[in-house]
């Protein structure tokens, strides 16, 4: 059962960072992924358990949190391309 309420714990963090990455600055989605190396390296060289096993955790880790990251980075930028589009269009509208 604990490995169910991981799991879930999981889920509602990578919700939680996918929510704060959208409205937060965009160097806000780098700490995440820092701070969850920097907890699995401590891990690592600490705790008597598989090492391919905190590998994994690490690797599928650092993959979500950075993309969600890079996904929301994605969208920002495509709204700021839709933003200067409906400027210039307006500016061109004015000038006729």
């Amino acid at each position: 059962m604990s490995d169910f309420k991981g799991l879930l714990m999981g889920m509602l963090v990578a919700a939680i960072l996918y929510v704060l990455d959208r409205y937060l600055p965009k160097w806000f989605g780098a700490i995440p992924g820092i701070a969850f190396l920097l907890l699995m390296l401590y891990i690592i060289f600490t705790k008597d358990q598989s090492l391919l096993t905190k590998l994994t955790v690490l690797i599928v880790g650092e993959a979500i949190l950075n993309g969600i990251w890079l996904e929301t980075l994605e969208e920002r930028k495509k709204k700021s391309i839709k933003e200067i589009e409906k400027m210039k269009a307006k500016d061109i509208l004015r000038k006729k």
